[in-house]
């Protein structure tokens, strides 16, 4: 079972939203530790190391990109997942938020039923992706034992659904995968096209790597070459 192995910190202002999203994660049997306060969340993180950090993007003093970005500074969480979960739906949020270091944007209202099965489904490739294989095309190594990778022996650190891209196109040099297919392997679920969330991390990806590496076939999806 997916669950017990993973601590969730849940961030959110709103004591009805926080207590609701709380009580579901424990019914599925997650650790939880809860915070409506963006210090107090932050230092929180630094003490419990939880796996997944579920953060408003409305919060008082620090919203949640700010949160995030001081979440992505700390080494010992280098490893976490943030995901956002909020009523806000404007692309330039979604936007920051990825950039910032997010792993999803999950928009209000959802049931929690929905919520925890997406995150559990986060969790689970999580878990499938941390095996200690290492890959070299391209002249890219992948180190899925470090969630490195190497490009002509430069190490480069990447945030997570960067490296789980990389590691994906990797797989089949080539191969066009379809922005379906990388959704699905990746995210777990279908996301619709005017959602940006594929592109964005395809953009920061290439500013990590280069632009030659990732091929866009327009209106299909991407490729690596090689």
């Amino acid at each position: 079972m997916v669950a017990a192995h993973f601590k969730i910190l849940v961030i959110d202002s709103n004591r009805e939203h926080l207590d609701a999203t709380a009580a579901a994660l424990r019914e599925e049997g997650f650790p939880v530790i809860t915070s409506s306060d963006a210090h107090e969340a932050i230092h929180f993180a630094g003490e419990e190391l939880p796996e997944l950090v579920l953060v408003d993007l409305q919060m008082p003093g620090l919203d949640g990109i700010e949160i995030c970005i001081e979440l992505r500074g700390m080494e010992t969480l280098a490893g976490a997942l943030i995901v956002f979960h909020t009523e806000r739906n404007e692309d330039y949020l979604q936007v920051a938020a990825f950039n910032a270091g997010a792993d999803d944007y999950i928009i209000r209202p959802v049931r929690p039923r929905v919520l925890v099965t997406r995150l559990k489904a986060l969790l689970k490739r999580h878990s499938a992706h941390t095996s200690p294989v290492k890959k070299r095309v391209a002249g890219i190594t992948v180190d899925r034992e470090r969630y490195l990778i190497f490009r002509d022996g430069e190490e480069i650190v990447l945030p997570r659904k960067q490296f789980e891209l990389i590691a994906l196109l990797s797989t089949a040099p080539r191969k066009v995968f379809t922005r379906s297919e990388i959704s699905r392997l990746i995210w777990g679920y279908e996301i619709f096209s005017k959602n940006r969330t594929i592109d964005v991390h395809i953009r920061k990806l290439r500013e990590k790597i280069g632009d030659r590496y990732i091929k866009t076939i327009k209106g299909i999806g991407y490729s690596l070459e090689i």
